[in-house]
Parts: structure tokens; sequence; C-alpha cells
């Protein structure tokens, strides 16, 4: 008697499931591993930390959190983080303002050269950030914002609309026309149409976009370091004060390096969902 053919197929399936999940395990476990480190290193002291082999079992120690933000010159961490906080969060809201209505534009009305000017918008981050340290470095400084938020909001807010640009203008063009006509048939004018209906339209990508404009802004270090000294340092600047040519303050290293992937780790969870639902949209029709 033949066998059915669910049957016959149910063992090399969940022989491939588990394969699958194992990998899948393997993959989470090894991208997790340095977080483990970083975390099980802040919380070590200095003699665990230099031990070998590695010390994997000890008692926990929060000192090196608490030096590492309460000790540095009289100015605490959180004076940095919060500097890290605002120049993040108001140089994304501005990219993603002036980005989106760029791609809007590009994806809805075509005009000569459109694909040209797309394309250029895009090559202006082909070249290396360091090419442009010394004029960037010149024009702030005779404006007068040398060690000011300001100068690193408008930095990253240029540097990151030409990606906001190019990434939105794919989400703006997955929107079926016809609904921007009905609005059009309403009454509403082009501006409205972007604001009330293609905004919310792809509040996936918006969010998958912030995220990921956010942690450029959140992680740069070449222009903080030229352009800020004390006032305006950010916290990729305070992590540097824990390195040298020839030392490495591990424990404190380790401890602000954790304070530093908590926010975006803590935001990138919240908005999980979003996120995944930007990376497939359009995907599927």
């Amino acid at each position: 008697m033949a066998q059915p053919t669910g049957a016959a197929d149910a063992r090399p399936l969940s022989l491939r499931s588990g394969l699958l999940l194992v990998l899948a395990a393997a993959f989470v476990g090894a991208c997790l591993f340095p977080f483990y480190i970083m975390l099980t290193t802040a919380l070590k002291t200095s003699a665990e930390i230099a031990a070998w082999p590695p010390v994997w079992i000890f008692s926990p120690t929060f000192k090196n959190v608490q030096d590492a933000i309460f000790v540095s010159g009289g100015r605490s961490a959180l004076f940095f983080v919060m500097n890290s906080l605002i120049v993040t969060a108001v140089s994304t809201a501005a990219a993603l303002l002036l980005g989106s209505m760029a791609a809007y534009g590009l994806a809805r009305f075509q005009f000569r050269g459109s694909r040209d000017i797309a394309f250029f918008i895009l090559s202006t981050r082909f070249a290396p950030a360091v090419a442009f340290v010394i004029p960037v470095y010149v024009m702030v400084q005779s404006v007068g914002l040398l060690d000011t938020r300001l100068a690193l909001m408008i930095i990253y807010t240029a540097a990151n609309i030409p990606f906001v640009t190019w990434i939105l203008r794919g989400f703006f063009a997955e929107i079926p026309k016809e609904i921007e006509e009905a609005a059009l048939v309403d009454g509403y004018s082009h501006i409205q149409i972007y604001w009330r209906v293609a905004l919310p339209l792809i509040r996936p990508g918006l969010i998958t976009t912030a995220i990921l404009t956010a942690v450029f802004a959140w992680n740069e270090f070449l222009f903080a370091m030229i352009l800020t000294q004390n006032s305006a340092a950010t916290l990729p600047v305070y992590l540097s004060q824990f390195s040298g040519s020839t030392y490495v303050v591990w424990d404190q290293y380790m401890a602000v390096g954790l304070i530093a992937v908590l926010p975006i780790l803590l935001i990138t969870v919240w908005l999980q969902k979003h996120l995944v639902r930007g990376m497939t949209f359009g995907a599927v029709r």
C-alpha cells in the first residue's frame, strides 16, 4: 500500500527545520557574543579583565559603570549622552523631513533629468567623510560654530538627506497612484497628499529609515572629534578618552560602551515590528 505523501516528507522536513533552527541559534549567538563580552567586561575588576585564561565566573561589580559615568574631570558621562541624544534626534528629524519631501517629488513628478538628479543626490555619499573634514572645519570656524551642537546637527542632516531621499523614493513609488488621484478629486493639494496620505502609508519605511539614520548620527566620530572640544562633545568623543597609543582602560571603556549601545538597542527592539515591515515593504503585492 502506498504511503501518503505527507508521511514520506515528514522526516526530511523535520530534519531540515531542526538544522535551520540550530544554524539560526548559532548565528544569533555569534551576533550577541560581542555584546556579552562588553557586558561582562564592564562588570569585572581590572585583575579579572587582564587574567588569562579568561575569567567566566565572577562576582559582578558596578564600580566601573559608576566611575565611567561620574568621573571625567568633574563632568558626567550623562552630559555627553545628552549631547548625543539632542544631536541625533534633531538631525534625524530634519533629514527625514527634507529627505522625504525630495523623495516624494522624485517619485511622483517626472521631469527631464529626474533620474539623474536622484543618482546625483545619492552620489554625494560616495566620497569618504575624511575628504570633507578640512573644508567643513574651515566653514564651521568662519561662522563661529565650533564646539556647538548646531554645527553637528547641520552636518549630520546634510549627510543623511541623500540616504533618506534614495530610500524613501522607493517607498513612495510603491504607493498606488490611484490613492493620490482620489485625494486630488477630493480637493487635496499635493502638499496635503504628501503630508496626510503618502507619509502615513509609508510609516514602516519612515521608521526603518529613521533608525538607520539615527544609528549613523549616534555613532559618528570623525566630525564630532574635529569640530567639538568640550561643550558639544558627543558620546563617541567621550569614549575615545579611555584609550591612547599605549593604553586602554578596558573596564570603563566597556562600561561607557554599554551605555552607548543601550539607547539604539532599546529603540530598535521597541520598533522591531515596524522595522521588519519597512524592510519588506512592497516585496509582496
